[in-house]
């Protein structure tokens, strides 16, 4: 710890029982702390920001016959550009539940889908 914090003056650190958890300010100094951490060879497992994960949204209400490739199809011609369309599946019974989950990459325009 003490050699990341001489080369990272502005990193922050938090221990979470047997692990650390390191924060930094701006993506620049992220991709810097991982190009160390693998020239150091420290063992790290990392999350991805905010800005590369994609928009997750839940609909709910629609007749349980819909199909995934229609409401895929309705959401391309609205104008967005959709990942994946998954059918909810309810975890004790194993039935489809009338609930979506549609997964957009994160862009300005798709960012409008909540509004």
């Amino acid at each position: 710890m003490k050699i990341l914090d001489d080369i990272f003056p502005d990193l922050r650190s938090k221990l979470t029982g047997e692990y650390v958890k390191l924060f930094t300010n701006t993506d620049s100094q992220r991709r810097e702390l991982i190009h160390k951490l693998d020239e150091l060879k420290y063992q790290y497992f990392t999350i991805k920001p905010k800005a590369e994960r994609p928009i997750k949204v839940v609909i709910k209400g629609l007749p349980r016959d819909s199909k995934t490739e229609d409401l895929h199809n309705d959401l391309t011609q609205l104008g967005y550009t959709v990942d994946k369309v998954s059918w909810l599946i309810g975890r004790k019974t194993k039935q489809p539940l009338p609930i979506f989950l549609v997964s957009l990459p994160r862009n300005i325009h798709n960012a409008k889908i909540f509004i």
